[in-house]
């Protein structure tokens, strides 16, 4: 039987927990945009390790775990990306003979990436279901305190006038204000948890705030991508909940294997020259990307026996043209072809687009797979044009939104056994069905 003055304290704690988490989330973001203090390089590793220690303290204290397996369980199979990028890079690194600089650097991208992971094991352990919420705290305070910091640097008034403008011109009357509020990383985290709160979430309490919040920071990062990026994902969840199960899985798992065809696609027609073509043609502004897309052409092939230089490489390669020490290519597609070569990275795709989403599909829920699928859809659209697969808010949203949703399924079913099965072994079966 479960401790009623245990439960009670749980009751008050959880949300005092979830608060603190939501501040490490927002300190771990304002870094570079945050000008009243100069926060140090490894606040970012360090909130994220904190929340893990709040993970494990909370287990310790309530002797609550019951939500912990299901979070390690779905978090291994969303680290699987990450895992085949780490040994097969491995694997060139030793190859290769890469040099320790080299080494550092992708390893370093890689790690961080678990850690993030690893903490929202924890997260999920500790909040379930609201950890979306709590996420999205994070992201609204976060994106609160670099307002009120540039308030602070330019004034109210300017900064309401700059934004005014930026916004009433759709992005094209560029300024001061708008540049220093143009938070990526953020933006596309934002998002990411737009989809959920625009598609689902009719059962949360401040549904409607989490939206005008989450929209009016989304407008204000102005991410342009974002927009065609977020009405596929929600069109795509729409469309498909009205489906069958059947057709859901059918369909879903055929856009799949497309989106891997697509992104092969994609980097040959970089290769050839052809997007410059297409794109000039019709007078679409690649804003530099054509520059950097021709310097990391001599370094790979279109084969199917390409294998790829190791993930973090391109960044040293772009060295020599990003002067101003942003050495991204902003296209992860072509990216992730380069570093890990055809066969690997059509294998992380295959994981990606269609494996995790049969895991989800047949482990837990239709929801919990047409969510999955639906935010990674805006992801894949990102992958295109920018560099959001190392960037730590959208892999935050990307990971803890299936990972709540499939411990919201947990807990309903388990609910469910509890009503229909009246028998002294109810509970028993209530632990079992929760592991």
């Amino acid at each position: 039987m479960e401790n009623p003055i245990l439960e009670k304290e749980k009751r008050y704690a959880g949300p005092i927990m979830g608060f603190m988490y939501a501040g490490l989330i927002a300190i771990s973001t304002i870094r570079g945009y945050f000008q009243l203090v100069d926060i140090p390089w490894y606040v970012t590793q360090f909130a994220y390790g904190a929340v893990i220690f709040l993970g494990i303290l909370w287990i310790f204290i309530t002797g609550d775990s019951h939500r912990l397996n299901t979070s390690l369980n779905v978090m291994l199979v969303q680290m699987l990306p990450q895992i085949i990028i780490v040994v097969w890079s491995v694997l060139l690194w030793v190859n290769n003979q890469e040099t320790l600089e080299s080494i550092l650097r992708g390893s370093s991208l890689v790690l961080y990436q678990i850690l993030l992971l690893a903490m929202l094991i924890f997260a999920g352990a500790m909040f379930g279901k609201k950890a979306i919420e709590y996420t999205a705290l994070g992201f609204i305070l976060a994106n609160t305190l670099i307002l009120l910091d540039v308030m602070r640097r330019y004034g109210p008034a300017n900064t309401v006038t700059g934004l005014i403008q930026f916004l009433m011109s759709a992005g094209s009357n560029d300024n001061t204000i708008s540049r220093k509020l143009e938070v990526q990383d953020l933006t596309f985290g934002i998002g990411i948890l737009l989809v959920y709160y625009i598609v689902e979430g009719k059962d949360e309490h401040w549904r409607k705030f989490y939206i005008l919040a989450l929209g009016f920071y989304f407008l204000t990062g102005l991410k342009r991508i974002l927009f065609p990026a977020l009405a596929v994902g929600v069109l795509y969840y729409l469309f498909m909940k009205r489906r069958t199960k059947r057709i859901q899985f059918n369909m879903t798992v055929t856009i799949g294997i497309s989106l891997i065809a697509i992104g092969l696609a994609f980097v040959v027609l970089i290769r050839t020259d052809m997007w410059f073509k297409i794109t000039d043609s019709l007078g679409i502004n690649l804003m530099g990307r054509k520059r950097l897309y021709n310097h990391v052409k001599p370094y790979y092939t279109i084969s199917p026996i390409y294998m790829g230089l190791g993930f973090g490489r391109v960044s040293k390669i772009l060295e020599v043209v990003e002067t101003t020490g942003n050495r991204r290519l902003h296209c992860d597609v072509l990216r992730l072809y380069i570093e890990l070569g055809m066969p690997v990275s059509l294998l992380w795709g295959l994981v990606t687009y269609v494996i995790t989403y049969i895991y989800f599909h047949k482990k837990f829920s239709a929801r919990s797979a047409r969510m999955y699928f639906a935010i990674t859809l805006l992801m894949f659209v990102t992958f295109m044009t920018d560099n959001t697969i190392e960037k730590y808010c959208p892999q935050i949203a990307w990971h803890v939104l299936p990972l709540a949703l499939a411990l919201k399924d947990k807990e309903e079913f388990a609910d469910s056994l509890l009503m229909k099965k009246k028998n002294p072994d109810s509970e028993r079966r209530l632990q079992w069905v929760t592991k």
